[in-house]
């Protein structure tokens, strides 16, 4: 052996010293790397969960809030309303009032008969059913105030006014007709639907309730693997049973605590208040409008098929299709011909107070000085 080999020969092993130091590879600081990783994106993640529970709570914190001013207008509204409706009922009383004194002094100084005086009365009725369904769509005053009429122009019986009695008795039917909303029965079927809501199911889904994926297998080919490698898929192997990755169109939102449950019950039974306020004003758009929005709530936020949830949705939607303010027939054609009647002087005195009157005339004689005021009181009316 020459001497330049017997020098390298040291270096060879020295070289295979450095190469097996190379191969052992040590384990520990990859495991404390990956371990720090995950600690971090867990904390990002629960750190983010947290914030948006915060955002979606501040949320439905003003909707609640926007929800109780609502209630708050509309009950200002509605005092409002009836404010005004008391203070128009008293002037119609005062209008009223002074309609029959006048009447009453127009009788005295002209000196109206019987025929005369209950004309003016039917004239009067028709002017207050008019007024009641007009103003304040009272129905069954109205009709009750139209059959009156009716029955007096029946006590008259003068063939003049039976055009007059068929145009009336059209209207009669035409009021009838009118299908009325049970506005109390309604409010307490809402009442009763607040009530059922404590008890629904809010359905939420934070994370997906899908069978979780099967632990996948290591590979059995350990002899084919280092060390390393089979740390490496072990690894891997857990992480893919602790993360669930899904592709899906719907939003998902985070798992809802109880005291975020009960919020969302709490709005829905404001929904459910606000309908019945609108429906105890007839407000038809505001009430279909806060039907759609309880309805709309319920079945995004509840569990669609509980049974309370159904019957819920059933009775909302059977809700939907009232009509709070119904269409009433026009009244004031009776009214009307009835005045142009007085006016052309169509409807006559009967021919028997004609002749008592002439007769009543012929018995007390008028002196010249008392015609020529009279004759001038003719021309005045």
């Amino acid at each position: 052996m020459s001497e330049n080999e017997i020098e390298a020969a040291p270096e060879d092993s020295q070289t295979e010293e450095v190469v097996e130091k190379k191969s052992g590879f040590p384990f520990l600081p990859i495991v404390i790397i990956i371990s720090l990783i995950l600690a971090i994106v867990a904390a990002a993640g629960s750190g983010f969960s947290w914030y948006e529970n915060q955002q979606q709570q501040v949320q439905q914190s003003q909707s609640i809030q926007s929800l109780k001013n609502k209630i708050q207008s509309l009950q200002q509204t509605q005092q409002t309303n009836k404010d005004s409706t008391a203070a128009k009922q008293a002037d119609l009383n005062k209008q009223q009032q002074e309609i029959s004194q006048q009447l009453e002094q127009i009788t005295e100084k002209l000196g109206r008969n019987r025929y005369d005086w209950a004309v003016a009365e039917i004239r009067y009725t028709l002017r207050q059913a008019n007024m009641r369904l007009q103003l304040f769509n009272d129905k069954t005053t109205a009709l009750v105030a139209l059959q009156l009429a009716d029955t007096q122009l029946a006590k008259l019986a003068d063939p003049a006014l039976y055009k007059l009695r068929g145009i009336l008795n059209k209207e009669i039917t035409a009021l009838q007709a009118v299908k009325e909303i049970d506005i109390e029965g309604i409010s307490l079927k809402l009442s009763a639907l607040a009530e059922q809501v404590e008890k629904l199911e809010v359905s939420i889904t934070g994370r997906s309730k899908e069978s979780d994926a099967a632990k996948p297998p290591l590979l059995s080919s350990a002899n084919e693997l280092a060390d390393w490698q089979k740390h490496a898929d072990s690894i891997w192997s857990e992480l893919k049973t602790l993360v669930n990755i899904r592709r899906t169109d719907k939003k998902i939102l985070p798992l809802l605590s109880e005291q975020e449950s009960q919020q969302l019950r709490q709005a829905l039974g404001l929904k459910i208040e606000i309908t019945r306020l609108a429906l105890l004003q007839k407000n038809t758009s505001l009430f279909h409008a806060s039907l759609q929005a309880a309805n709309d709530w319920l079945e995004e936020h509840f569990n669609a098929e509980q049974p309370a949830v159904v019957s819920i949705t059933k009775e909302l939607k059977v809700l939907m299709s009232l009509q709070l303010e119904p269409d009433y027939p026009d009244i004031s054609r009776s009214l009307a011909m009835l005045e142009q009647s007085q006016a052309a002087s169509v409807i006559k005195k009967p021919a028997k107070e004609e002749k008592l009157e002439k007769s009543e005339k012929k018995q007390a004689p008028v002196s010249k000085e008392e015609k020529a005021p009279v004759s001038k009181e003719k021309k005045a009316q």
